[in-house]
């Protein structure tokens, strides 16, 4: 780090760039930029040893660069191993709050993966650029064998020096760097050039009190930035004038590891706990949480259709399917970035990152079918079966087609629709007849088995089929008879040519299945079915019913809780841009203009109820750009209500075709008590409590909305997520301001429009946030937004409740299959483990040596116990996979409050279905009874 000369250091100069992947422009046009700038670097770093630099924290950029330019491989790893070039930790520089926990350890993963294959990884959770940054992140970087991050946004006023601790919910730490003045602070040393002397020297007079004794450091770089190459001999004569005020070029981690880090000065340090979410001496823009709302619903998906085809493949055994699901996560920590996933950027990047995001849940697809095609080979031919990919017992349903007349299915069953015998009636002149020979193949026709024909007429076909290999048709046979029909006929004649089939009907079917196992569908046992009329639904937990205009109440009928007036949906403007709400002063739009209940299914496994809503909404900004126009259109919108036999919550769906440009559109959910301090919400592998208010103090009002991944809590009332969603709790006063007798609201935000990536003026944010670039798309013209959430009211304390598991239930649908296996009488699978108390599954997969790896979260603020039963010995890792206690007892092991544990399972251990042999000690078993 020094030259010869022997000065100590006054300031570290710690050059770097960040390199947004995509956002004004999508990703290959940005690699194409990034190219020159490290075959700059390398050229610089080989040059000069003392020359440094910092690769922005992402081992993003060396994949992109390395990918053109193979050939500089080793000029690469050479300044690594040197000590000049610092990579890694992570992957990619995601948004914290836009992606699921397992996300953000794969992203680590991934990330330290590459950096070791270059020449070592740099040990300091580099974050300086996220929006925000989530609760658990110090518990993360401490189980990949990290005490050290760096950051930028979201710190509290309350800490006024370069270093804090951050605390996890758990109560691990790490130290933080923290870079109070962003990561471009020393460029403002060197403008102009001659003014360095003075201007270090003023900096060092200003600032350097805030470091308490320790050299500062400033970040010599900022977004998209070539290394300069003047840099060392600037810095050199600065040197030779002012000996007293050495700066000297180091990387990151460099700095941070010469920092103390004795308890005695950490014990120093004030103390951060949980999330940064403040506006203080950075902005966190968090609009982005509810712009291009379908980037957000894909990231989800793909999530969890990954953590699907992991859990099955650890189930089914048989060929690994890891590298598939490997491909799957690394599209999706690609798309986690933060100007990625958030859709912030312009609208060829959000397209990108979208079709990144369908392609991964392609991939899980494509494992998900190869191990359903296992499980089906070991489960009953014909049977209709379902995978419970949760670790907690529950039931399941599944739809599925099953050969008999309506008025025949079994009981338990519940008809969704008899389908058409007739598939196919058309008429045909005879000289075209012998076409029909061309459509069918041997004895497929229509994806159906033929399985006889007859002629009722002279100039008459009718051709029946079967979804089954049934009969005995010939298609030579037929072949002959047709021609032989046909000879002598005028060519003009039409004939009626009718295929059928035998009767079927779409029915959905449930079974009860154990954690991570099969169940055949369609035992005939319905616990708490389901009941709906014309305006109300019930399943003997939960009841709904529908006023005139839409609107709901809710009841959980064990306890008798209940909100009223539910569901409203709020049309306001927004003159915003996809970083921040930009609120329009009038124009608000609350009443429909009509309003229709339609039941679409009665039960007795499923209920669901259609409210068709029509609103009057202004076609977007007038042409002042700061008010809604006078112009207005129609805006239909459709809530869809549904109960599960069984459930104790009510799932809803609203769905729309946006036809309006810049608004924000809400629904609200009554909460049962008012003026609440604050809520909870569950995300990113924690519960973190938040208050009515953000924390200001810089550039950025404090608008009081947040993210919530799985749920949001406040008043007694619980709304489960299945993706990020933007919420805020909401106090309503009487005409003369005083607080109503209205209880507050819990507002989701359903649909977000705008026009522009950033406006330079904007009424609650001093300065751009990016260009004015226009963003047509993400206006969602045309587009149809849908979103999923469900209403609990079973939990009046989230933390002494079953929430954590009503949230996994809503967010994972199970699997479904049908059997192949002739000789079988019941579904076989060796379920890996189940679930038994208040601890959640988050991730099982298999690795290469044959180990299992399992993760959990316990989301509660006390110790739980563990209680999962599993077959063979395992072992409690940290995230990097180091044993750390060896043979746990699954069932008694408790887990600390807000902990996430990682267990692995010993390779070459039995593999025998935990549902029948039970524990995996007498000692379990012995606790459990």
């Amino acid at each position: 780090m020094h030259s010869d000369d022997s000065a100590p250091t006054a300031m570290w100069l710690v050059p770097h760039t960040h390199w947004d992947r995509e956002w004004y422009e999508p990703h290959d046009v940005f690699r194409a930029r990034l190219i020159p700038v490290i075959d700059r670097l390398l050229d610089l770093l080989e040059d000069d040893g003392e020359y440094r630099f910092t690769l922005d924290g992402q081992t993003a950029m060396i994949d992109d660069y390395l990918a053109i330019r193979p050939e500089n491989t080793e000029r690469l790893c050479a300044a690594v191993a040197r000590g000049q070039l610092a990579v890694g930790p992570f992957a990619i520089l995601m948004d914290e709050f836009c992606c699921d926990g397992e996300t953000m350890v794969r992203n680590l993963e991934q990330g330290i993966h590459t950096a070791q294959a270059v020449g070592g990884v740099m040990r300091v959770g580099y974050l300086p650029d996220m929006f925000g940054h989530a609760a658990q992140m110090p518990q993360l970087l401490k189980g990949f064998g990290m005490v050290d991050a760096a950051l930028w946004r979201g710190v509290p006023a309350a800490v006024d020096t370069d270093a804090f601790r951050w605390r996890a919910l758990d109560g691990s730490e790490v130290r933080v760097e923290y870079l109070w003045d962003g990561y471009g602070s020393a460029l403002k040393l060197f403008e102009p050039e001659k003014e360095l002397d003075r201007l270090v020297a003023e900096y060092l007079r200003v600032h350097s009190a805030r470091f308490r004794g320790s050299p500062p450091m400033a970040m010599f770089g900022t977004d998209h930035m070539t290394p300069r190459a003047d840099l060392l001999g600037l810095v050199r004569g600065h040197n030779a004038r002012c000996p007293d005020a050495r700066l000297t070029l180091a990387t990151l981690g460099e700095v941070v590891a010469s920092r103390p880090h004795d308890a005695a000065h950490l014990r120093e340090l004030p103390v951060v706990v949980g999330e940064l979410r403040a506006h203080v001496r950075g902005n966190i823009l968090p609009g982005v949480l509810s712009v291009r709302t379908e980037l957000k619903a894909a990231m989800a998906r793909a999530e969890r259709d990954l953590t699907t085809a992991e859990r099955l493949d650890a189930a089914t055994g048989g060929p690994s399917l890891r590298m598939l699901c490997e491909r799957g996560w690394r599209l999706v920590v690609e798309s986690s970035a933060h100007d990625s996933a958030t859709g912030c950027g312009c609208d060829d990047t959000a397209a990108e990152v979208l079709n990144r995001l369908r392609v991964a849940s392609h991939t899980a697809r494509g494992a998900i079918d190869t191990a359903l095609s296992q499980l089906a080979g070991r489960t009953p031919a014909g049977a209709a079966a379902a995978f419970n990919q949760s670790g907690w017992e529950r039931v399941l349903h599944g739809e599925t087609v099953l050969d008999v007349e309506a008025d025949a299915i079994p009981e338990g069953a519940q008809l969704i629709e008899a389908l058409p015998t007739v598939i196919g009636d058309e008429r045909i002149h005879a000289v075209d007849m012998p076409r029909l020979l061309r459509r069918i193949h041997g004895r497929e026709l229509f994806g159906r088995t033929i399985c006889g024909y007859h002629f009722p007429r002279e100039d008459e076909l009718v051709l029946e089929t079967s979804r089954h290999d049934t009969g005995a048709f010939d298609p030579d046979a037929f072949s002959r008879e047709l021609h032989c029909r046909l000879e002598g006929a005028d060519p003009d004649a039409t004939w009626h040519v009718v295929t059928r089939t035998s009767p079927s009907c779409r029915v959905l079917l449930a079974g009860r299945a154990a954690g991570m196992s099969v169940a055949l569908l369609g035992d005939g046992d319905v616990e708490h079915p389901v009941r709906a009329s014309e305006r109300s639904m019930t399943n003997g937990l939960i009841r709904v019913d529908i006023d005139d205009d839409g609107l709901v109440r809710v009841t959980d009928l064990p306890s008798g809780s209940a909100i009223d007036r539910a569901l409203a949906i709020v049309d306001e403007g927004d003159r915003g841009d996809s970083y921040n709400y930009g609120p329009v002063p009038s124009g608000t739009v609350r009443q429909p203009v009509s309003t229709e209940v339609l039941v679409e299914e009665h039960g007795p496994l499923r209920g669901r109820i259609r409210i068709h809503r029509v609103y009057r909404i202004p076609v977007g900004l007038g042409a002042d750009g700061r008010s809604r126009s006078p112009q207005a259109c129609d805006q239909g919108i459709d809530t869809r209500l549904e109960l599960r036999q069984g459930e104790r919550f009510v799932r809803v769906r609203t769905s729309l075709v946006n036809a309006a440009g810049n608004h924000r559109l809400r629904i609200h959910v009554p909460i049962r008590r008012r003026a609440v301090e604050g809520a909870a919400a569950a995300g990113q592998y924690g519960v973190t409590w938040r208050g009515r208010a953000g924390e200001g103090g810089w550039g950025e009002y404090p608008l009081p909305t947040y993210p919530a991944a799985r749920f949001v809590h406040a008043g007694g009332v619980a709304v489960l997520t299945d993706r990020t969603m933007e919420y805020e709790i909401l106090t309503f006063a009487d005409e003369e301001g005083a607080a109503s007798g209205r209880p507050d609201e819990i507002a989701l935000t359903l649909l977000r429009a705008v026009g522009l990536m950033s406006v330079n003026l904007h009424p609650l944010r001093d300065e751009p946030a990016g260009a004015e670039v226009a963003v047509p798309d993400a206006q969602y013209l045309g587009t149809v937004v849908t979103t999923d959430f469900a209403i609990d009211l079973s939990c009046p304390d989230w933390d002494d409740s079953d929430l954590i598991r009503h949230a996994d239930q809503f967010r994972f649908d199970p699997v479904c299959l049908v059997g192949t296996d002739r000789l079988a009488t019941a579904a076989s699978i060796a379920s890996p483990l189940s679930t038994h108390g208040r601890v959640a599954l988050e991730s099982l997969r298999r690795l290469d040596d044959g180990v299992l790896e399992a993760r959990f979260v316990n989301y509660h603020r006390h110790p739980e116990p563990l209680r999962v039963r599993a077959a063979g010995e395992w072992d409690r890792t940290d995230l990097t996979g180091t044993v750390t206690q060896e043979a746990v007892s699954l069932w008694d092991l408790d887990v600390p409050a807000a902990a996430i544990l990682t267990l692995r399972r010993r390779s070459g251990g039995p593999s025998e279905d935990v549902q029948s042999h039970g524990c995996t000690d007498a000692a379990q078993q012995e606790t459990e009874s």
